[in-house]
């Protein structure tokens, strides 16, 4: 498979090395940190042609990476450009930190700014792929995805363990998404939806109203 192809040992040891820092920092368990790499590969599987349409012209954003994942992993394993977005200081000069480890600066910015704020920005529908990974409740996710993909753009989250379905249709019509795909990787869960119309309006709304009162 292209994507194992890409991780060479250099990469890879640099990768744990980052992953292992973020546990020490307390931004992921030890056991996250572990399994970090084989799990943030499972957000590529979305899609059987990802490599061409992961292209170096495309752009992808990740909500919340904190300790790194899945944003810097696949940062280096894609060619696409990246936008790790964390609203924390403190996480977000980690990430900074581990950017220049990779030495990816070319083509990875750290973003210090609310996910909610962001989608507001020069980037709204610009990114053709955004990722989660333990960022909100799907409703909050949704919202704040939403309005950075372009249309036929995909969103793709890691589910927790034995989850139902947690993405109604009622809800997702209001932001233009639809539910695409789920599959599991390496006992992980993943669920793939994709942004079939603009919706263009209030969303999303400030972060704190998004929690209060989710879509779905």
């Amino acid at each position: 498979m292209w994507l194992f192809n890409l991780l060479n040992e250099i990469t890879e040891n640099k990768l744990q090395k980052i992953l292992n820092e973020a546990a020490l920092e307390g931004y992921l368990t030890q056991s996250a940190a572990d399994n970090g790499i084989s799990h943030s590969l499972g957000f590529l599987l979305f899609k059987p042609e990802t490599k061409t349409f992961l292209t170096s012209e495309t752009l992808a954003v990740d909500l919340g990476t904190g300790g790194g994942l899945p944003g810097i992993v696949l940062s280096a394993l894609t060619e696409c450009k990246w936008f790790l977005l964390d609203r924390k200081k403190r996480r977000s000069e980690f990430l900074q930190w581990a950017v220049k480890e990779l030495e990816l600066t070319r083509k990875v910015t750290v973003i210090e700014e609310d996910a909610a704020n962001f989608a507001h920005s020069n980037y709204r529908h610009k990114a053709s792929f955004v990722t989660a990974r333990s960022f909100a409740v799907p409703g909050v996710t949704a919202e704040c995805a939403a309005p950075l993909l372009i249309s036929g753009g995909y969103l793709v989250v890691s589910e927790p363990p034995h989850s139902v379905d947690r993405w109604p249709v009622s809800g997702l019509d209001k932001l233009g998404l639809k539910k695409d795909a789920h599959w599991e990787h390496n006992s992980a869960s993943f669920q793939s939806l994709i942004l079939n119309d603009v919706i263009k309006g209030k969303f999303p709304r400030k972060f704190s109203s998004i929690e209060k009162s989710p879509l779905f």
